[in-house]
């Protein structure tokens, strides 16, 4: 099985966050409820065309499956901390997010949007946990989440958690362009 992954991007990420804390109306939102929202639509999103919107790792942790690098983010875990809490403020001493300011939407595509906006619409309103223990009857996760530990969700699994596995050359395809234009780049510095 593949276990390559895709190509983090951080600007696209940090836009998808930000366009469903904005739908959210100026209210802080549980990270936790953001960082389903967010998977709910990578996962979705990969299905339909053969990438994921954010290019995180996924690991599946106890309260289900985490875009790892994301997560490191709002945490605070990361080098590109600082500039992700330029825009999305994590509030102290009670997992909540909330928008300060527009990191706008250039990075993503209107299709994107669309995911985003259809996920936002069919959880937003529920409870964070509830979409939590909705994440717990994915496949993928249950296949990979080990009590106690932390694994990664490779993106072949989520696929084929989802009956999309005629989409696999593709994403091989794909993972393959991404990798031989990293190393184009690396070359040119």
């Amino acid at each position: 099985m593949p276990d390559t992954q895709f190509r983090f991007h951080f600007d696209r990420s940090l836009q998808a966050a930000a366009h469903l804390l904005r739908q959210a109306d100026e209210r802080a939102m549980a990270y936790i409820h953001l960082l389903k929202m967010l998977y709910i639509a990578d996962r979705e999103y990969l299905a339909e065309r053969g990438y994921p919107i954010t290019g995180d790792r996924v690991l599946a942790m106890q309260h289900g499956p985490v875009l790892s690098n994301v997560y490191d983010l709002i945490k605070g875990k990361s080098d590109q901390s600082d500039q992700w809490h330029q825009f999305i403020q994590t509030l102290p001493k009670s997992h909540k997010v909330r928008l300060i300011a527009d990191p706008g939407v250039g990075d993503l595509s209107r299709a994107s949007m669309s995911k985003l906006d259809d996920v936002f619409k069919r959880y937003s309103n529920m409870a964070p946990f509830r979409v939590v223990h909705l994440t717990h009857d994915y496949p993928e996760w249950q296949k990979h989440y080990l009590l106690g530990c932390v694994t990664t969700i490779p993106w072949w699994s989520i696929l084929n958690a989802q009956g999309a596995e005629a989409m696999r050359p593709f994403v091989e395809d794909q993972i393959n362009l991404q990798r031989h234009q990293d190393a184009l780049q690396k070359a040119c510095q």
